[in-house]
């Protein structure tokens, strides 16, 4: 495949226009004192190639543009305002001066909130800039990605784990799926959570219930089967996020909803610290670029420190983070750019021991991490090749989750060999301190290498990319410690935690892709074409994926553009998925217990084992349609899209049940004597034995509309305004069988049904917000101040009725017996109904909204101090919900109460 593809792309860059002459493009990059700037990001937009400024601040492009009567570029660099101008054909072979000024709330024209610009990524992307960054005073990515349309711009939340859905209003298994397939994209490298097993036996507990939570809500801190914890990527020394809610490139691999692509700063920087407060949560993080003397390039420091008390009070639950980052960058004057990067981070969740707490539980999961990347750039004068691109990353941590409670019962018997068959367990003392612990080592593994150019045929140009990447996943760690003196659970759900060693027992996952993408731009009647076509091509354990993408747009005229994009896309499961531990089931035969001394003691146990087969998992894989406009004015830009997106294959848990026959026994008791027993000939059913096994059991149908519309600043009261409206349906359901067990009265009696059969788990979900802003900017005062509303106008669950109905039901001999038309007087299957067959409506009563308020000052363009007031007029509202099924009321408050946020920045 890749060979087809290197002949493809090597194909069409022999082009017809070989013999074209080239225009020299060249320019100087200037700062507002007339000093040159060095690692300028130089962009030539219709043809998407790039330079980089040299120490003297110089580029310069040598492309076969004759035919083009003008070429757009674009300048940016870190800390300064990025600057985009059209070059005319007069302008061709003559020196082009930028000047970028420095960012501050001095310039004309700030941008403080997302901003919807279609790019070479994807259409409809979103883009936060550094000044949007910065004023959100934000504690993690989180907090800035909370201000996307749809989402809610809430109090920064440090105490519960934090990920990204996209284009989706599903929860449970289908959120962890949507969240999974969102790529987090840091510096043109994925960063992979595939190898995160931090989690208990899937057979036992199911992925939703296989954390480890802590004390309050059953709150979980560790993220396997889903993306990113998100609280653990600081802000500070991010330059821009954009994020693709649409269709991505052919180049970017691994998502099936989204991706949010992060660009860190790089180059030279003044010093720059911040200090950030939150009720009990404190940050500083402190940067700074220096340009090093012989063309030796850039070196950027960022170190930033993290601290939060969910209640500053008692301080028995905290949050902890610890992020240091060195990155250097160099650049030759062949047009090679390199660029290493080095992390370690550490966190800490952590639940201390209540001094009043007489279970003494303790909670924590920690980590630390360290990883090192590699980026590098060369730009070729060849007729078949202008660009290779490569990459590298290698990343390794080390996880610990850990849970104590002391257990104070009466003596319990305990099964915990590694076999299957009969044995004799052992007694536990009554109060013992009960302990759970999962140690993880992930290891990831990252390449890719690209080679693109530019082709000109006619009128026309085709930017021609093509590629290949390579990731590596693997899990060094002990994996689930052996507890079995001081086990947190005991014979539940008829199953024993066993160990479960990953470095011996996990083997690595290797994924590879392969891809090619031709960015086309001409002009069809006179109105500009751009179309971005490529196909990907995925192999992961055996399972392929072919995945074509496009995204075009068409320019009527200066103010409308129109839009249209369709992909596939693919996202391999995780370790997690793949390599579950062993299926355990622990029948216990006989529990007799005299006294802890006592020889008649007897705990007569059989243990199966099984061994779990994920080798049918395939990646869960997604479709894509949308189409939208542009509007821009001198006073106005809007755009609305429209979307579909189908996902299916997404990961979840099928539950199994089993029956087990084993012989009968007779015991004899005798008191101070070891107790015997003996089989009887006769034998015994054990029904209803359950275990979970993850499956591509998830599909969803996810419809939606994005409006957005903002208006220039008004010179006469110096704000703008914006609106962005959302509204997301899902209508989303299990492929899985829905199996429940009948009681064990049921089979004693001898009836037919031992299962029954129900129709798939569906929910159809649909919200609709939008989100309101005002910000009014006084240049002269280096002054900002920006109002958002969240307005949520609806959001309803609706479960269809007859969920309760079987439509079949198997047999002691696990035969599937149909059932077309119910009949619950039917004496063989007519008890098995259960009390969930009413069609169910859940929806918010009313229309709400929660009010934000930011404040900014900037003092000689050096001292920066913001203040974020979240649900500024406390509006708390709420209401009562009655569940006619159970007989119940809820009592649901909405909004978070005011919290305000205190930030300073200081440059220097």
């Amino acid at each position: 495949m890749d060979r087809l593809l290197l002949f493809l792309f090597l194909l069409v860059s022999v082009s017809v226009n070989a013999q074209s002459k080239y225009v020299v493009l060249h320019g100087k990059v200037l700062d507002q004192r007339n000093q040159p700037i060095e690692f300028a990001t130089v962009r030539l937009v219709s043809l998407e190639r790039v330079v980089y400024s040299d120490h003297k601040g110089n580029f310069t492009f040598s492309e076969k543009i004759t035919h083009l009567p003008s070429v757009t570029i674009k300048v940016s660099v870190v800390g300064k305002k990025t600057v985009e101008r059209v070059i005319l054909a007069t302008e061709y072979n003559k020196e082009i001066l930028f000047v970028l000024d420095d960012l501050s709330l001095t310039l004309n024209d700030v941008e403080v909130t997302a901003k919807r610009n279609g790019s070479d990524v994807s259409n409809s992307s979103i883009v936060f800039n550094r000044q949007a960054i910065e004023q959100v005073q934000a504690f993690s990515i989180m907090d800035v990605l909370n201000n996307l349309p749809g989402k809610a711009s809430v109090t920064p939340d440090l105490h519960h784990s934090q990920t990204l859905t996209l284009r989706g209003e599903a929860g449970g298994n289908y959120a962890m799926s949507n969240s999974l397939g969102v790529a987090i994209i840091i510096d043109g490298i994925r960063q992979s959570n595939d190898a995160n097993m931090q989690n208990r036996a899937v057979s036992q507990w199911g992925m939703a219930g296989s954390t480890i939570s802590g004390r309050v809500g059953g709150t979980s801190y560790d993220v396997p089967f889903t993306g990113l914890d998100l609280r653990d990527i600081p802000a500070d020394n991010i330059e821009s996020i954009e994020v693709v809610q649409g269709v991505a490139a052919a180049k970017y691999s691994e998502m099936t909803d989204g991706a949010v692509i992060i660009n860190r700063q790089a180059g030279k920087t003044p010093y720059q610290a911040n200090v950030a407060i939150n009720a009990g949560s404190t940050k500083f993080s402190l940067s700074k670029g220096y340009l090093l003397d012989n063309n030796l390039g850039a070196v950027n420091i960022s170190l930033g420190y993290l601290n939060s008390n969910e209640d500053p009070r008692d301080k028995i639950q905290s949050y902890n983070r610890i992020n240091t980052g060195l990155m250097w960058t160099w650049k030759s004057k062949e047009r090679f750019k390199n660029t290493v990067s080095l992390d370690y981070n550490t966190r800490s969740d952590d639940e201390k021991q209540d001094p009043d707490d007489a279970e003494q539980l303790v909670t924590y999961v920690k980590s630390r991490s360290v990883s090192i990347s590699n980026r590098s750039s060369l730009d070729l004068k060849s007729a078949y090749v202008s660009n290779i691109s490569t990459t590298f990353s290698y990343n390794r941590a080390y996880q610990d989750t850990y849970k104590q409670w002391l257990l104070n019962s009466l003596p319990k018997g305990i099964a915990n060999k590694d076999t299957t068959g009969f044995y004799l367990g052992f007694y536990l003392p009554g109060r013992y301190l009960a302990v759970e612990q999962i140690i993880g080592e992930p290891e990831n593994i990252s390449a890719s290498l690209s080679l693109s150019n530019t082709i000109y045929v006619g009128q026309a140009s085709h930017s021609v990319n093509a590629g290949a990447n390579f990731s590596s996943s693997a899990n060094k760690g002990l994996g689930i410690v052996d507890n079995s003196d001081n086990p947190r659970w005991v014979n539940t759900g008829g199953t024993n935690e066993r160990p479960y060693d990953y470095d011996k027992l996990v083997p690595a996952m290797i994924n590879y892709g392969f891809y090619i993408q031709d960015s086309y731009k001409s002009k069809i009647f006179k109105k500009g074409l751009n179309i971005n076509a490529g196909l990907r091509y995925d192999l992961s354990n055996g399972s392929s994926s072919i995945q074509p993408r496009l995204n075009a747009n068409l320019e009527l005229s200066k103010k409308w553009r129109l839009n249209a994009a369709y992909g596939i896309s693919s996202k391999s499961p995780t370790l997690a998925h793949r390599y579950p531990a062993a299926i355990y089931t622990d029948l216990v035969i006989k529990d007799y217990y005299e006294s802890y001394t006592s020889p008649s003691n007897l705990f007569l146990v059989y243990s199966e084992k099984i061994l779990s087969d994920n080798s049918r998992l395939k990646p869960s894989k997604s479709t894509q349609f949308e189409i939208g406009s542009h509007f821009t004015s001198k006073w106005v830009t809007s755009s609305l899209f429209l979307y579909y997106k189908n996902n299916r294959n997404g990961f979840s848990n099928q539950q199994n049940f089993r029956t087990i026959t084993l012989p009968e026994f007779q015991f004899i008791y005798t008191s101070g004597q070891p107790t015997t027993y003996y089989p009887t000939g006769g034998f015994v059913n054990y029904a209803g034995i359950s275990d979970y096994n993850p499956s591509n059991g998830l599909s969803s149908d996810n419809k939606g509309a994005e409006f957005a519309i903002a208006i220039k600043k008004i010179p006469l009261i110096q704000t703008s305004f914006s609106l962005n409206t959302t509204f997301n349906y899902s209508d989303y359901k299990s492929v899985d069988q829905n199996i429940k067990a009948v009681e064990a009265s049921f089979i004693n009696a001898g009836r037919e049904a031992w299962y029954g059969v129900y129709p798939p788990e569906e929910h159809k979900d649909w919200s609709s917000m939008s989100k309101l802003s005002s910000s009014t900017h006084i240049p002269r005062l280096g002054f900002i101040v920006t109002t958002s509303a969240d307005i949520f106008w609806e959001r309803q669950n609706k479960k269809p009725e007859n969920r309760g109905y079987p439509i079949a039901y198997i047999d002691k001999n696990y035969v599937i017996h149909p059932i077309t038309n119910f009949d619950p007087a039917n004496i063989d299957y007519g008890y098995l109904t259960y009390n969930d067959s009413a069609e169910s409506l859940t929806k918010q009563p009313f229309v709400y909204a929660n009010i934000n308020l930011q404040i900014a000052k900037e003092i000689r363009k050096k001292i920066n101090i913001a203040i974020n007031a979240y649900n500024v007029f406390n509006i708390r509202p709420s209401y009562l919900s009655y569940n006619s099924s159970e007989q119940t009321q809820t009592y649901t408050q909405l909004n978070s109460p005011l919290t305000i946020t205190g930030g300073v920045s200081f440059k220097f």
